[in-house]
């Protein structure tokens, strides 16, 4: 990993690599569920991109979408020895080391650092964690040690408005500030800060408690500036002296409550009164909780090991913790990447961890798809259908923001058509997948009844009107994208003619449940949703009736009308270990649409998701083709995991081992050269899927749920626990004794 060390639960830097910045800053992200912040430096440095999101502070950008807003900088340091500001870039940096504690989320780094030849040695030591264990604090400690010589130390921080955006197809130096300052406040101890949205109007408060020890005597100063309240800290440490700074910060938004001044201050006093070892052992102890059930333990593969916690970190400080109003976005809080917007990635790709684990935080997520539902109708509306059509990218309340141009990715001057948020359909589906996958693995019959229902009722509605009855008697979708990007407007996708008809099976399903179990319910929602007799008949006559692309003398699914007619690829580009751009990239998007690439899985993907539809057979015939064909290097973040869940299944867990550990480099190697953006969530979410679907083998079925282990040979142990219908499980598999065992209830076979 380059300057990573790998440690089970330590991800370690050994030095610094400022071309890699931007990309060190997204994985060195932390979080708890309310805000995320990047892993920048303290004091800065050129070219830096410091930001934090806190979920549902969503605001416009002009002539563009919605996106989350960088808040308010409290995490920012400057620091003066002997008048000369420190920083990474000046002065000769003779020791250097990062870490993020997995275990604890704590991002620790380590510095010792000269100016100049004659100057005197310091060592400077910052520590920052976001309290899992309290949605509204946080705290940095920043220590300064002169090693040899005499300094003159001042630290001026607080808070920092000034804060920006990136424009979209703009210079890096130019940005948007969605902040309106209101007020603010400074005394020696403690400075506050009011802002508000631009467009939104809500409003932020962020206010800092500071405290400072040293070996010499400390002086205090304030700072005014408008946007940028600060305290400063001044000492003349001699050598082997140090001072010690501590920030415990609050933050809250209108939206969590009326007056967010009161609590964002009330929740940097607490955090103060605690201090901030202690404030780290009670973020800690909800770590330990939280991991207790998440961990996947991989043993005889370090790399792997460190890479599983990395994704699952990043996943759980990105999670909704305390709302049921937002959702993960593409690239989690970890960067400014697709804007925060919420895809199919969420349901299909990142929400089983938390079903099988965190079921709360799973029905966070769907609550906010439920919530959402009007913003789905109007879709609907809008393009002549009936029930609820998701969008393909949502903000804070449903509507469709899929941008319609983007700047082309060789020549920004130019623009490129985003048929995504028009003809992407099949995000209903994936919702609707997502929703019953809650329920198997929860049975949540109050939530089903209340919530689930209702969202795959409302979304059959869609299908059953989106669906048109050709002369050959069978129903089509014309002019649709599946998974695979590379190839858009293209007809009877089987991807969503699938899940389409499963959709509608389904519904027909849920609509028996609840007519048998909550009959006044079933009443409730026939009137609001128009559940005539007549619209029920239709949807099983959709069912009957679509349009299914399977061979039948092959075993082989035609990914699109058309598709087999098109060009081989170019295998020998197509494998090339040099090529460092995707397909499109060098193809051109109508050359790539021209040929028999992919962008990742899609028939493939169908086979994961609805296994029970097809054969072994029919599953090995469609891997040998389809796998060879699909752009794993560069294409989608999407693609690995399940290629390496789909390699499972048809038995070859060394491939399945390669799909795996592209999966896990993503973000921390970069290998698509994007990270800077943030952290790949689908990939992560897809990870955690490969090991426990996958090289686990577990399966969820009528009867319950069992597991089939296929562990690549050098693993020697994999074990991971889960929550089934409301108990913990937990699953150890050997590679030596070739065995599988449940240890949390020893009576039962798993096997």
């Amino acid at each position: 990993m380059e300057a990573l060390e790998q440690a089970s639960w330590t991800l370690v830097e050994t030095r610094f690599e400022p071309e890699r910045q931007r990309h060190k800053e997204t994985i060195f992200t932390i979080g708890n569920g309310y805000q995320c912040i990047r892993g920048a430096f303290e004091e800065g440095y050129p070219g830096d991109h410091p930001a934090g999101f806190v979920h549902r502070l969503w605001d416009y950008v002009p002539l563009h979408v919605s996106e989350l807003a960088n808040i308010p900088r409290w995490w920012g340091a400057d620091i003066w020895v002997n008048g000369r500001r420190f920083a990474l870039d000046r002065g000769r940096v003779a020791a250097y080391r990062r870490e993020l504690d997995l275990r604890r989320g704590l991002l620790h780094r380590w510095i010792r650092w000269q100016y100049g030849d004659e100057g005197p040695v310091l060592e400077f030591d910052f520590r920052r964690f976001v309290n899992l264990a309290h949605p509204h604090q946080a705290a940095l400690q920043i220590e300064v040690r002169a090693v040899s010589g005499e300094a003159d130390v001042r630290v001026r921080t607080g808070l920092d408005a000034h804060v920006e955006n990136p424009l979209p197809a703009a210079p890096a130096e130019i940005g948007l500030n969605h902040w309106q300052i209101l007020g603010q406040r400074e005394t020696p101890e403690e400075v506050a800060l009011r802002v508000r949205t631009r467009e939104t109007g809500i409003e932020l408060a962020e206010v800092v408690r500071v405290e400072a020890t040293a070996d010499a005597p400390v002086t205090e100063e304030c700072s005014d500036c408008e946007g940028q309240p600060a305290v400063e800290r001044k000492v003349h440490l001699a050598s082997g002296q140090g001072l010690r700074l501590a920030k415990f910060v609050g933050l809250c938004s209108s939206l969590e409550d009326k007056a967010p001044m009161v609590a964002a201050q009330e929740a940097a006093r607490a955090a103060q009164k605690l201090g901030f070892e202690r404030l780290l052992e009670q973020s800690a102890a909800a770590w330990a909780q939280t991991w207790d059930v998440c961990d996947v333990v991989i043993e005889g593969d370090i790399e792997a090991q460190i890479a599983m916690r990395f994704n699952l970190f990043q996943l759980l400080v990105a999670a909704p913790r305390w709302t049921e109003y937002a959702s993960i976005g593409a690239k989690t809080l970890s960067g400014f990447g697709y804007r925060h917007h919420v895809f199919w990635d969420n349901e299909i790709f990142m929400l089983p961890l938390f079903i099988f684990t965190q079921p709360r935080l799973a029905r966070n997520m769907l609550m906010y798809r439920y919530h959402n539902l009007p913003g789905a109708r109007a879709k609907a509306r809008a393009n002549g259908y009936e029930g609820a059509q998701f969008p393909w990218e949502s903000a804070g309340d449903g509507r469709e923001v899929t941008p319609v141009w983007v700047p082309h990715f060789d020549d920004p001057r130019k623009l490129i058509r985003i048929w995504t948020g028009d003809i992407e359909i099949h995000i209903t589906a994936d919702i609707a997948y997502a929703v019953m996958q809650y329920w198997r693995v929860t049975g949540d019959d109050v939530w089903m009844r209340d919530y689930g229902a209702e969202m795959v009722l409302d979304g059959a509605s869609f299908w059953a009107s989106a669906a048109r009855l050709e002369e050959d008697g069978r129903y089509h979708f014309r002019n649709v994208i599946g998974p695979d990007e590379y190839h858009d407007r293209v007809d009877d996708n089987a991807f969503t003619n699938y899940l389409a008809r499963w959709h509608l099976g389904t519904a027909r399903g849920v609509w028996n449940w609840l007519e048998a179990q909550y009959p006044e319910r079933a009443r409730e929602l026939a009137a609001r949703l128009d559940l005539s007799r007549e619209r029920l008949e239709r949807w099983q006559d959709v069912v009957e009736r679509m349009y299914l692309p399977l061979q039948p003398e092959t075993g082989l699914i035609e990914q699109f009308a058309g598709y087999f007619a098109l060009q081989e690829p170019d295998f020998a580009l197509l494998r090339d270990p040099g090529r460092t751009r995707s397909m499109q990239a060098l193809l051109g998007i109508e050359g790539c649409q021209a040929t028999q690439v992919i962008k990742q899985p899609d028939v493939l993907m169908l086979q994961y998701l609805l296994p029970e539809e097809f054969t072994p057979e029919q599953v090995q015939a469609n891997y040998d083709f389809y796998d060879p064909r699909t752009d794993h290097e560069h294409g989608s973040s999407l693609g690995p995991a399940v290629s390496a869940i789909m390699a499972c299944r048809v038995g070859r867990p060394e491939d399945a081992y390669r799909h795996f550990m592209r999966a896990a480099r993503a973000d921390l190697q970069d290998i698509r050269h994007n990270a800077a953006d943030g952290i790949h969530g689908a990939s992560a979410g897809g990870l955690w899927q490969a090991a426990v679907f996958g090289f686990g083998g577990l399966e969820i079925g009528p009867e319950g749920w069992h597991v089939e282990p296929r562990l690549p040979a050098h693993w020697s142990r994999l074990r991971f626990k889960f929550l089934y219908r409301g108990e913990l499980q937990e699953v150890e598999i050997s590679n030596s004794a070739d065995t599988a065992n449940n240890l949390s209830n020893k009576d039962r076979a798993v096997v």
